[in-house]
């Protein structure tokens, strides 16, 4: 129903060779990537439409002689667990990516977008309207347009304890993602940017990346004509699906902690709520498969 993850896109394997990983891709076209270097020995698998045995097994190939701690599969909605369970993964409740999401459905037609909003939200959207906010859309945006979004988000970032990215590696994401980066920047009637989102694409399905909001921005409606006209856009370019990527997960209380103002804002919006099945592991280092009884292992 949903669309393959952005994470199997030979872009953001790309992405993670630039960050140090390497690339692994099974004979199906499951991508995963490894490290192997002083920060760690790990191979990840995040959100693959599926994994069978012939998969795990090339993989698990690999991990061997690479001499690999430990294996990790971050498994889609469509997954069959019982086949990670029967290779020797175990349930290990530490996620790299949002483990919670909403989906968007871009199909409907915009009455019908319009009528899953909250009234909160409807009111909002028409107050910033009636203000006189103002959003454009920027295709593969220049480096001097990241930059000015990247102010925008790393003062959001330390105003509410987010973790940020270096502005280079978000620079990189849009270099090679190219025209399916878009950035969106909503301002006031006189001009002032108010907040900004970075979207990357693939297939039918978008993603939001990452996002932010002035101090000014705050005082405004503007963030949720944004989020609406990111709607319109995006349908109108021929996507299905809209990820807002992340909400709260009582599962996951210490990884999802400071998401709490951020997920009632994306609620608001209606669309589906999905829940993933928790991360599977498996642990070729003794010492690690009794440290896992005690703590959730990261890569």
């Amino acid at each position: 129903m949903f669309p393959l993850d952005i994470r199997q896109s030979p872009e953001w394997l790309l992405y993670l060779e630039f960050l140090g990983w390497e690339k692994i891709e099974t004979s199906n076209g499951v991508r995963a990537a490894l490290m192997d270097n002083k920060l760690g020995k790990a191979i990840k698998v995040q959100r693959p439409e599926k994994v069978v045995s012939s998969d795990l097994e090339e993989i698990e190939k690999v991990a061997l002689e690479r001499k690999i701690s430990m294996i990790k599969v971050e498994p889609s909605l469509n997954q069959d667990l019982k086949i990670l369970e029967d290779a020797g993964f175990i349930p290990q409740g530490s996620p790299l990516s949002p483990p919670t999401t909403i989906f968007i459905d871009l199909t409907l037609n915009p009455e019908d977008l319009w009528a899953q909003l909250s009234d909160s939200c409807r009111y909002s959207i028409r107050r910033a309207q009636r203000e006189g906010a103002k959003t454009e859309f920027f295709t593969n945006p220049s480096k001097e347009k990241v930059a000015e979004f990247y102010k925008i988000h790393a003062s959001t970032g330390k105003q509410k304890s987010f973790y940020i990215q270096g502005e280079d590696e978000i620079q990189k994401k849009v270099e090679l993602f190219g025209d399916k980066a878009i950035l969106g920047i909503v301002s006031t009637k006189e001009g002032a940017a108010t907040g900004a989102n970075l979207y990357l694409g693939y297939g039918k399905g978008i993603w939001f990346i990452h996002g932010g909001t002035t101090a000014e921005g705050r005082k405004t409606k503007n963030g949720y004509e944004l989020y609406w006209q990111s709607f319109l856009y995006f349908k109108s370019l021929g996507y299905a699906w809209l990820d807002l990527e992340g909400v709260d997960d009582r599962r996951y209380p210490a990884f999802t902690k400071n998401w709490g103002g951020l997920s009632h804002f994306k609620e608001r919006f209606g669309g589906t709520r999905v829940e993933f099945p928790s991360p599977y592991v498996k642990l070729f280092n003794p010492w690690l498969r009794k440290l896992s009884k005690y703590v959730n292992l990261q890569i």
